[in-house]
């Protein structure tokens, strides 16, 4: 049974924008469940069918449990809506925070269903888009020493294809090295096997794929349904060349002058961000602000909004929006009601509200989401040997541990050795008192001063190994909190994967973590999580 208690959000730190996000104008951050209303239904009964369709399509090879197919079958519903969350597809299921915002959409589906008594289907959207190759090919984890462990894929670069077009190969990517290597830290545990299994890339599958699999796995029979754009390329490209025929560049920068009024800093500058790519064989091609609309950067022209527009309608599959327009295409495509993200996320949501009244995509609630840290029994018993709170060192992500200096020996060592000198020097000094009664006895007065020093060198020497021992296996207490807890220096969330807690505790804590949370975030969960006969060793 896992335990939690909530910290509060400035506890550990919060960003910037979360201070000022609440002063931004028709920015919808709502309090309670009533400020987050259904949108009107404008789509057509045909583009429901169409849209529920090709998400069954396209999640049908991974063999989704029914309730997978219930929430997609419902979005054909008149009425139905969704609440989306989303995240890049990470190697090994990426940090821990996509787990917690995919349940967090899922808690908040339900509570939106059950108040509304309608369809609400929390929806994943796989960033398989996304080109930055080299933030998603590894994952780090803990090795047998606690020390933090770098594990990825070989044979890949940054490049410029999407994840979604970058086929794993075993021969290539050596897949085969990484589960030896999982094996070797995880391959004992209770569910270690299974957890590996289910995380690990196999040959044939993308990025995109390994990552839609795990999910709809792990959190496919609590209903969540997980999204890849390829399956909706056409209705995508549509939306995309509605909103870029009109004009999108003032209105982006209006945007931007109410976050800077409200005091909230720009995420994204629109002037100099990608604002959609064209893809091709030889990767993607952003287009920005330029020219007379839009242009590929090092190009000479440049095109006009109807023209690009155009472009997009005659090739609809080799189009995707960047991160500015994205969640106006997710919702003008989905009867969305809410977006579940980070800070970070919301902050350039939130720079959008202009933009969406211009081209006539509604204004959908932003939440922010959960986030947690999980502190298995092995940890909490070291911090407590430590005398070390959680909180703080949630709060100081682990500095004031990691940084502490290894303990000098104990006083008494140093003086049991000023002792034997000052023994040996008194002992020396008395040898011709000694040569007036025995001269025999008076030569070997200075061996036995060395052999005084000697033997209380070896018991020196013995009292060293024992506090050695002792503040070695405290620093092993310290990688074991400051690892575990603040990797890297930061959040457990955004470093750790979740195959580790999956493979020592199996699946079940993550449906009671989902019974902790509620619609709304109100602050920073830490969860404990029970003992395992066979987990890792303990801190003795």
């Amino acid at each position: 049974m896992l335990e939690a208690s909530i910290l509060p959000a400035q506890a550990i730190g919060s960003p910037a924008f979360a201070a000022s996000a609440a002063k931004i104008p028709g920015f919808a951050l709502p309090q309670s469940l009533d400020e987050i209303v259904p949108r009107e239904d404008l789509w057509l009964p045909e583009e429901r069918v169409e849209l529920s369709l090709a998400l069954e399509r396209g999640i049908a090879s991974y063999r989704p449990h029914v309730a997978v197919l219930d929430g997609v079958r419902a979005l054909a519903t008149p009425g139905a809506c969704c609440v989306v969350t989303g995240q890049q597809p990470g190697f090994l299921g990426g940090p821990l925070y996509s787990l917690i915002k995919a349940l967090h959409a899922i808690r908040l589906a339900r509570s939106l269903s059950q108040a509304w008594e309608r369809p609400v289907v929390p929806l994943f959207w796989n960033h398989a888009d996304d080109h930055d190759v080299a933030e998603v090919h590894h994952a780090w984890v803990l090795n047998e020493n606690l020390d933090l462990q770098r594990l990825g894929l070989a044979g890949l670069s940054s490049g410029k294809q999407p994840v979604s077009r970058i086929v794993l190969r075993e021969d290539k990517q050596r897949m085969s090295a990484v589960r030896e290597a999982l094996r070797q830290l995880y391959g004992r545990q209770p569910h270690g096997e299974s957890a590996i299994e289910l995380f690990l890339p196999r040959d044939g599958e993308t990025f995109a794929n390994a990552f839609t699999r795990a999910m709809t796995e792990l959190l496919g029979p609590l209903g969540l349904v997980v999204l890849e754009p390829d399956w909706i390329r056409e209705p995508l490209s549509r939306s995309l060349a509605r909103i870029v025929s009109s004009p999108i560049a003032g209105p982006l920068l209006e945007g931007e002058a109410v976050l800077r009024k409200a005091g909230a800093p720009v995420a994204i500058e629109s002037a100099t961000a990608a604002l959609l790519y064209r893809v091709d064989e030889k990767g993607r091609h952003a287009l920005r602000v330029g020219g007379d609309g839009y242009r590929y950067d090092n190009e000479e022209g440049s095109r006009t909004a109807a023209e690009l527009a155009a472009e997009i309608v005659q090739s609809p599959l080799s189009w995707s929006p960047g991160a500015l327009l994205r969640p106006l295409v997710q919702d003008s495509v989905l009867p969305s009601v809410a977006y579940v993200g980070g800070w970070g996320e919301l902050n350039y949501l939130a720079q959008l509200g202009a933009l969406r009244d211009a081209v006539g995509v509604p204004r959908t609630a932003a939440v922010p989401r959960w986030s947690a840290t999980l502190v298995e029994s092995e940890t909490a018993e070291a911090a407590q040997q430590l005398a070390v709170n959680l909180e703080d060192v949630l709060a100081s992500r682990g500095a004031a541990l990691a940084q502490a200096e290894e303990e000098p020996a104990p006083a008494v060592v140093g003086e049991l050795r000023e002792i034997a000198l000052r023994a040996a020097r008194e002992l020396s000094a008395r040898k011709q008192a000694l040569a007036e009664l025995d001269r025999g006895l008076a030569a070997n007065l200075p061996r036995t001063g060395d052999q005084i020093r000697s033997l209380v060198e070896k018991l020196c020497e013995k009292a060293e190994r024992v506090h050695a021992n002792r503040s070695g296996r405290g620093r092993r207490l310290i990688r074991r909190v400051t690892n575990t807890l603040c990797p890297r220096g930061e959040l457990q969330e955004r470093v750790l994967p979740a195959l580790p807690f999956v493979a020592r505790h199996g699946n079940e804590w993550i449906r009671e973590l989902l019974d902790l949370l509620g619609p709304l975030a109100t602050g920073h969960l830490l969860v404990r999580l029970p003992s395992t006969s066979s987990s890792e060793e303990s801190t003795a």
